[in-house]
């Protein structure tokens, strides 16, 4: 029997230039993202269907929700890193990046279990080996892995003794072994191994997120859609396909955490591509056959 294709659907028209950093807050049943190069942040309720998006002054790149309920949110942007409340705009920079006269930006990040927020930095060009892995924990800023190009999708999956992380530009979906690496100050360029070397036919990582079935779920740029590969063994096991070429960013959320949102962007598209996939640069989304609770 052939396997039935698995295809995502617009959720929002929003046509982002560069949307990255797809986000769920159980708080307010809302996701998060952002358009880096418009220099944005987006918002939309579920409930009531209602998308609004903030301008900030310079390149964002991902928004976390801050784990007080407070509605503020920690935002990487290219200047530094800042709290922002949602409320008033409110933007209070908490520490100090250095952007190399605006050639470098940051891209991407997450929360670890212990609540440190990680993540990366890389050259506007995307030069080799000019990016890194940065983290801030307890209010100071060290770098956890230098010389990457373009660091993507950080994920820490529960109970588990690894942390996996994508330089887009290598193609790789990579394991490293955690051994409680926040309580050292910046442990230099630590052993990983490859868990996953993207094909060029399948476009090239960038964001990532764990599934409810406790699989790493990859955007693929280049790839139109989501796949699915094993997190011991990076088999191939599924993949959501996207009208749309270049597939950024994804999160599982919703009510009931079946369902999987996915940014897309217009960036690096020709204006006939652009014809010829018109919903590039919007939200899509996917209901999973699953239901998980968050």
């Amino acid at each position: 029997m052939e396997k039935k294709i698995k295809t995502a659907i617009v959720l929002l028209p929003t046509e982002c230039l560069l949307g990255e950093g797809m986000v769920w807050s159980k708080q307010d049943n809302s996701l998060y993202w952002v358009d880096i190069l418009r220099k944005r942040i987006h918002s939309y309720q579920l409930e009531s269907k209602k998308s609004t998006y903030w301008e900030l002054p310079g390149y964002v790149s991902k928004i976390v929700p801050w784990p007080d309920g407070s509605g503020k949110f920690l935002v990487a942007m290219q200047q530094g890193l800042a709290i922002w409340t949602k409320e008033t705009q409110d933007l209070t920079l908490v520490a100090e990046l250095d952007s190399m006269d605006g050639q470098i930006r940051t891209n991407d990040g997450g929360v670890d279990p212990e609540g440190n927020f990680w993540f990366g930095m890389m050259h506007m060009q995307a030069l080799p080996d000019r990016g890194k892995l940065m983290r801030f924990c307890h209010g100071l800023l060290e770098t956890v892995i230098p010389a990457v190009t373009i660091p993507n999708g950080i994920v820490w999956p529960s109970d588990s003794p690894y942390f996996y992380f994508i330089d887009t530009y290598t193609r790789e979906i990579r394991r490293y072994a955690r051994h409680n690496i926040c309580e050292s100050v910046a442990i230099g360029k630590p052993n990983y191994s490859t868990l996953v070397r993207v094909p060029d036919e399948l476009g090239m990582p960038d964001g990532m997120c764990i599934g409810p079935d406790g699989n790493l779920w990859v955007a693929h740029w280049g790839g139109f859609g989501i796949y699915k590969w094993h997190i011991e063994t990076g088999e191939l096991l599924d993949k959501i396909e996207v009208d749309a070429p270049h597939v950024t960013s994804c999160c599982f959320g919703g009510q009931t955490g079946d369902e999987i949102f996915i940014t897309t962007a217009r960036e690096g598209l020709t204006e006939k591509e652009l014809k010829k996939f018109p919903d590039s640069g919007k939200v899509f989304h996917f209901k999973t056959s699953q239901n998980i609770k968050y």
